[in-house]
Formats: C-alpha cells, sequence, structure tokens
C-alpha cells in the first residue's frame, strides 16, 4: 500500500511539474522543422533555407532519396544568429549533422557530415579551422569538427574525413568551459 501511495505522490509531483513549466511542455517544432525553445532544427537543407529566407517550407519523406536532410543544435548564446546577429558571447557553439540517401548506381548508401562551430572572437583557437565571414556572415568562427563518411548497404563504412579538435584545446583557448559539442 506504502509503495502504491509514493508512486502516486511521485505521478502527482510530475503533472504538477509538467503544467508549471507550460513552455517546457509545450515545446513545439514548426513544418520546416525548427524548434525555438530546444534550440534544435530537424528538416531538410532546403527547408532550413526556407526558413531563414521566409519562403513557404516543401513537404517531404524522411525516406526520400537525394535529398540533404540535416539535425542542427546550438546552444543559448548562439541562439542570436538564428537572427542574423552576433552570438551572445565568446564559446557560444552549433553543431549539425547532414545526411542524404543516394541513388543510382550509389543506391542503399548513406552519405553522412557532422560539423561543429565555435565562436571566439578575441582569442584563436589553435588547429580549428578558420571559417570566413563569406561562410559564417561574421569574423570569429572557427569549425572544431568536420567528419564525412559513407555507410554502405550492408553497414561497411568508408571515411572520406575526419577533422576533430580535442576539447581540451577548445577550453584552453576559451578560457572557460566549452559547451556540450
Amino acid at each position: 500500500m506504502k509503495a502504491n501511495r509514493n508512486f502516486l505522490f511521485i505521478f502527482a509531483l510530475l503533472l504538477v511539474m509538467l503544467f508549471s513549466f507550460p513552455s517546457v511542455a509545450s515545446a513545439r517544432t514548426n513544418e520546416y522543422g525548427y524548434n525555438a525553445q530546444a534550440r534544435t532544427f530537424k528538416g531538410t537543407l532546403n527547408n532550413w533555407e526556407a526558413f531563414i529566407n521566409g519562403l513557404p517550407w516543401t513537404p517531404f519523406s524522411w525516406k526520400e532519396t537525394d535529398i540533404v536532410f540535416i539535425k542542427r543544435k546550438w546552444d543559448k548564446l548562439f541562439d542570436p544568429m538564428m537572427q542574423g546577429n552576433l552570438p551572445s558571447g565568446p564559446g557560444a557553439w552549433e553543431k549539425a549533422d547532414l545526411w542524404e540517401y543516394l541513388s543510382g548506381e550509389q543506391l542503399g548508401w548513406t552519405w553522412h557530415q557532422t560539423l561543429a562551430v565555435v565562436y571566439s572572437p578575441k582569442k584563436p583557437i589553435p588547429g580549428a579551422i578558420v571559417l570566413t565571414p563569406d561562410e559564417m556572415g561574421f569574423v570569429g568562427f572557427y569549425c572544431v569538427i568536420q567528419k564525412e563518411w559513407l555507410v554502405g548497404p550492408n553497414g561497411e563504412k568508408t571515411e572520406i574525413q575526419d577533422f576533430s579538435l580535442k576539447r581540451k584545446l577548445i577550453k584552453r583557448a576559451l578560457n572557460h568551459k566549452a559547451g556540450s559539442i
């Protein structure tokens, strides 16, 4: 009987928490794949570009070939970039995973790419790839992860590129804790 009461108490507590934080409970992803509260985007690269440019979204299937899909995640400091402004401070980061189901002679293969970008406007990140204002819109951005590979129909993996800067180097350059890139 006591275990039942504990379960009911925990269940009631969870309900109270859920309804006490409506912004968390009602976090939604729009038709493009953008979720402002979670600071994520998951959809097609075309729909990301349409969202950024204020154009209509295009319906798609998650199983379509020859479409680049993207999953993006960024921290709170990076948030202003969604409106075309500088990040709120050094250490702002964004991570993107891209993939495409290939067709034709490569049917059954999937192309993948992972990128991570960190903002460090005053101090360079040694060993990182410097991103130009043409690429990011501003100076002070560094690519700290750039991996690219193919996965075959039988699970075989073909590495194309694998660049990953050690987190310790990023932290040292920023003089503080780097986020969860």
